[in-house]
């Protein structure tokens, strides 16, 4: 038949509460708090008694800090608060992608290449023994440039290599070698440029020849790289 646990609930078993779970045999009767009405600090058992939790009704020792079976803390009469959830993925790998991308942004931040088809240049370079059209309609483009070191070149999948400033196709440029020459952010925020040993050289406007292979050569805001048979490179400050 139905009794009546501690805490007032009907419940169908006789020894444990079907609501609260309180222990119903020999325990008096007691009113329940609500949780939006935590009980005053201190209403934990009395010393040397056993009694029922102030919130749910179920036995709580002399010895109990917390209710077993609402999770009531006797001294303070605040409820258990949920667990915080666990962060998932890797918090730290994602901060150092996210600190690496910045740095690869500040690297180059502001400037570009402005990359198009030099017609006085192509004409300087023009061989009767190797006809090469000049592209003629091809407009400029730009290559932000997002990092310390910039390869300038045409790509090779074979060869694993995949320049910044690629001047294979669609804009072929055959007189540029696969690693023609670097562009390099130095500490103070210049840039350098270095012909990396390419065929045809590497010429910066205003200089005399072709740039050695192999030495860092100044390159300022509006200075010009021409390579290849007709391909002109301006570094600017956007």
């Amino acid at each position: 038949m139905p009794v009546t646990c501690p805490a007032g609930h009907v419940s169908e078993s006789a020894d444990y509460c079907d609501t609260c779970g309180a222990a119903i045999a020999s325990v008096p009767a007691a009113p329940a708090l609500t949780v939006t009405d935590p009980p005053e600090p201190g209403l934990g058992p009395e010393s040397g008694s056993i009694s029922p939790c102030p919130n749910c009704g179920a036995p709580a020792g002399v010895d109990d800090a917390f209710c077993e079976v609402c999770g009531i803390d006797f001294k303070t009469g605040e409820m258990p608060t949920a667990p915080v959830p666990a962060v998932t993925g890797d918090p730290a790998g994602a901060a150092g992608a996210a600190a690496g991308a910045a740095v690869e942004a500040a690297a180059g931040e502001g400037w570009v290449a402005v990359v198009e088809a030099d017609r006085a240049f192509y004409e300087g370079n023009e061989s009767p023994e190797v006809p090469l059209p000049f592209p003629a309609g091809r407009g400029a483009r730009e290559v932000p440039l997002r990092t310390d070191e910039i390869l300038i070149g045409r790509r090779s999948d074979s060869r694993g290599i995949f320049p910044d400033i690629d001047l294979g196709a669609p804009s072929e440029d055959p007189g540029v070698s696969r690693r023609h020459a670097v562009l390099r952010r130095k500490d103070d925020g210049s840039w350098v440029a270095i012909d990396q040993g390419s065929t045809n050289g590497t010429r910066v406007s205003g200089g005399a020849g072709p740039l050695k292979p192999g030495e860092e050569h100044p390159v300022l805001n509006g200075d010009q790289l021409l390579v290849g048979a007709w391909t002109r490179i301006t570094l600017k400050r956007a």
